[in-house]
């Protein structure tokens, strides 16, 4: 196996899943003011006629095209996030592992090292860190923790 340490992950975990919580809030918000734009938009058309009517039509449906654009954009947005924290607790994990594993190796006697270089390790050093599921929305809860070695 060879495991090398490399460069902790520079990343806010907690902070990505609450931005991502924060978008999924604020897309629900743009559509649930979308529903009460459009149920006025027609009481008002209902009687409404003319070139001023016609404008109105036009803009209430260039909006509605631009809300459902937002919300979308804003869920993806916060999907992405969630992929992103998934991903840098996994790299940052394997890190972590990887810093144990070395840690361990280097305080082995210089016999055991030698016997290591010809026979290989032995050692068991605990379970590599597996990937970390997807958290999902709306809550985008943190499906697991970074391991932490003695």
């Amino acid at each position: 196996m060879g495991v090398h340490g490399g460069q902790h992950v520079v990343f806010d975990f907690a902070g990505a899943l609450e931005l991502a919580r924060r978008l999924w809030g604020l897309a629900d918000g743009v559509d649930t003011f979308r529903g009460k734009r459009d149920t006025a938009a027609t009481t008002a058309l209902r009687h409404w006629q003319g070139r001023y009517a016609t404008e109105f039509r036009s803009s209430v449906t260039a909006e509605q095209g631009s809300d459902t654009h937002l919300s979308t954009a804003m869920r993806d947005d916060a999907r992405t996030l969630a992929a992103l924290w998934s991903q840098a607790m996994a790299e940052e994990a394997k890190v972590r592992y990887a810093d144990h594993v070395t840690e361990k190796k280097q305080h082995r006697g210089f016999f055991h090292r030698i016997e290591d270089a010809v026979f290989g390790s032995d050692d068991d050093y605990g379970p590599e860190p597996g990937p970390f599921t997807v958290p999902q929305p709306p809550a985008f809860t943190a499906t697991g923790s970074l391991p932490v070695y003695d």
